[in-house]
C-alpha cells in the first residue's frame, strides 16, 4: 500500500494517520457534468480559458452543483481529515455550502461569500451594506458558517490605491468585526478579469491595522511571485491576525513564511474547484500541494500547525 501525506502503513498493514490534516481553502460546487481535462493541461491554460474557449468558461459558472461528495473522495484518498468549503459566489450559494456540511458535518467546515454578478471592469452597482449586514447575520446565525471566503474587491471597489481600497472595504470590515468572523483575499493573477491591482495585497495593512480583532488571510501568498510573497510576509510580519495560506505558493516561500511569522498563522490549503482539479501535470492536485509542504523543509511540528492545527484554531474545527 502507497503512503499518502498524513497516514502511515502500520504493522497490520492497515494506515493509520499520522498528522491531522485540513484543507483550508476548498470550492466545491460548479457545473458537474464538465470535464476539463482535455483543455487544461498547464496553470496558463486554466488563467487563459476564458480567452481561449470562452463558451466553455462561462457553462463551468452555470451551475451550483454540489460536487463534495468528489471532494470527500479525494480526501480520503490522500488522508485529509477535514475541509473548510466555500461557493464560487453564484445565486443560493451560501444555502448550498450549509447543507453541504449538513450532509458532510465531520468532514466540512463552511464559509460564506457575498451573492453578486460582478463586471470585469466599469462601475458596479452600490453594495447595500446594511442589507449585507443583515445576511451575515443570517449565514452565521441560521445556517452555521464560520467566515467569509475570497471576495472579489471589484464589487466592493473600484479604486486602485491601497489607502482608497482599504477605505471602501471598511463598512464590510465593520460587519465581520461584529462577529469577529475572518475574512480571505486573493494575491496575484485570477482565472476572472479581476484587475491586478486588486490582487496586490499592500491595502490589507490598513484594514489590519484598523481591525485586529477580524482575522485576515491572504490567500496563495502571492502564487509563487517573489515580488507578491515579500509583500504577503511583510504585511503579516507587521500584523498578528494576518494569516497565509500554501495555495499554489512555493517550497521555499513557506519555508521562509514559517521562519518569519511561525507556522501557527499558516494554512495548508489547495483551492479545490473544477479548474485545478482538472489540471493533472505534474501530478494531481492533492500530490501538487502536499509536495509543497513536505519539500520545505519545515520541522514535523511546524508540519502539524500548517497542515491542520492553524486551521482548527482559527476556525474553532
Amino acid at each position: 500500500m502507497s503512503r499518502k501525506s498524513g497516514t502511515s502503513v502500520g504493522a497490520t498493514g492497515r494506515v493509520k494517520r499520522t498528522v491531522r490534516i485540513i484543507d483550508s481553502h476548498t470550492h466545491p460546487f460548479g457545473n458537474g457534468s464538465l470535464d476539463l481535462t482535455k483543455d487544461i493541461k498547464s496553470v496558463r491554460d486554466a488563467v487563459l480559458l476564458r480567452f481561449r474557449n470562452p463558451e466553455l468558461w462561462r457553462s463551468m459558472f452555470q451551475g451550483t452543483d454540489d460536487l463534495t461528495d468528489e471532494l470527500i473522495r479525494d480526501m480520503d484518498a490522500y488522508g485529509i481529515d477535514k475541509a473548510v468549503i466555500q461557493s464560487r459566489g453564484v445565486g443560493g450559494a451560501n444555502e448550498h455550502v450549509a447543507r453541504a456540511v449538513r450532509r458532510h458535518p465531520n468532514r466540512l467546515v463552511g464559509l460564506f461569500r457575498p451573492i453578486y454578478n460582478v463586471r470585469d471592469s466599469g462601475p458596479q452597482s452600490k453594495m447595500d451594506f446594511k442589507e449585507l449586514g443583515r445576511q451575515v447575520d443570517v449565514w452565521v446565525a441560521e445556517l452555521g458558517l464560520k467566515g467569509m471566503g475570497e471576495i472579489r474587491l471589484s464589487r466592493f471597489t473600484s479604486e486602485s490605491a491601497p489607502e482608497k481600497i482599504a477605505n471602501d472595504l471598511i463598512p464590510l470590515m465593520e460587519i465581520l468585526a461584529r462577529h469577529r468572523l475572518p475574512i480571505m483575499f486573493l494575491t496575484a493573477w485570477t482565472q476572472f478579469g479581476t484587475a491586478l491591482y486588486h490582487c496586490i495585497p499592500i491595502f490589507v495593512d490598513n484594514l489590519a491595522e484598523k481591525f485586529p480583532e477580524v482575522p485576515i488571510i491572504i490567500t496563495k501568498m502571492g502564487r509563487g511571485y517573489d515580488m507578491l510573497f515579500e509583500m504577503c510576509l511583510l504585511i503579516a510580519y507587521k500584523h498578528e491576525n494576518v494569516y497565509l495560506d500554501t495555495v499554489q505558493t512555493r517550497p521555499d516561500h513557506l519555508a521562509r513564511a514559517v521562519a518569519e511569522i511561525g507556522a501557527e498563522r499558516i494554512m495548508f490549503g489547495t483551492d479545490w474547484e473544477q479548474t485545478w482539479r482538472a489540471l493533472k501535470t505534474p501530478a494531481d492536485l492533492y500530490t501538487r500541494s502536499l509536495a509543497i509542504v513536505q519539500k520545505s523543509g519545515i520541522s514535523a511540528a511546524q508540519k502539524e500547525w500548517v497542515l491542520g492545527k492553524t486551521a482548527a484554531t482559527l476556525y474553532g474545527i
